[in-house]
């Protein structure tokens, strides 16, 4: 398992980004995306998996970034597509995308089983996972749910992660990390992504607007 003094990530070939979200077209983010096509090491497509948001959102999503260089891409319907087809997509592509958007309750049912398998073979195998706003949470090993602190996928070990995180939710985020103080709190600001490569590398990229609330417990790596 990479890691690197506070941070420990899921092993794998690829790159893992986290982003706080953003307007699409601000210089920060369009910074965040060019590193992140940049440091890919993959050839394949992009797969857009867009059920936080909306198919039309990831579409224009998709136009923004093959004006920045990137290859061919295609939105993946993890909703509706049978298990043969979500596994071939995934696994072909050399970008996956989880949108940001509203839906993330509907994301996060969705995603386990088949879906997050092959996202994790296509990881580990060297393709980039670029998990955006709410969809960024869920890759913490909490995140806030319905109003409560709910079980993430822990690919970012013992993380709780906020996104669209300003300052002034400090007292928020430390009172999360009050409830699970073997961990810590990770607020990735609008502009701002966390990239984990797969050499232990840990880069800020965008406005590097990151926030980290360690626990009274956690224990920081020799």
């Amino acid at each position: 398992m990479p890691q690197s003094h506070i941070f420990r990530w899921r092993d794998g070939s690829g790159w893992l980004v986290l982003s706080g979200g953003g307007p699409r077209e601000s210089d920060d983010v369009l910074n965040i995306e060019v590193a992140m096509l940049g440091r890919t090491l993959s050839l394949g497509p992009i797969a857009y998996i867009w059920a936080a948001g909306d198919v039309d959102d990831a579409d224009e999503h998709m136009d923004v970034l093959r004006d920045l260089g990137a290859r061919t891409g295609y939105p993946v319907d993890i909703l509706a597509e049978d298990d043969e087809a979500l596994t071939r997509e995934i696994g072909e592509a050399g970008v996956i995308i989880l949108g940001d958007g509203p839906q993330s309750g509907l994301l996060r049912d969705a995603l386990p089983g088949v879906t997050l398998s092959a996202i994790e073979d296509a990881f580990s195998r060297g393709t980039t996972v670029y998990a955006i706003g709410a969809s960024a949470a869920l890759f913490g090993a909490y995140s806030l749910f319905q109003g409560e602190l709910a079980a993430g996928f822990d690919w970012l070990v013992q993380a709780i992660i906020m996104p669209d995180y300003d300052p002034e939710q400090a007292d928020t985020l430390r009172a999360w990390v009050q409830r699970h103080p073997e961990g810590y709190g990770l607020g990735l600001g609008r502009g701002a992504a966390l990239a984990l490569g797969p050499h232990g590398e840990i880069e800020l990229w965008g406005n590097a607007a990151i926030t980290v609330s360690l626990g009274q417990r956690y224990q920081l790596e020799e």
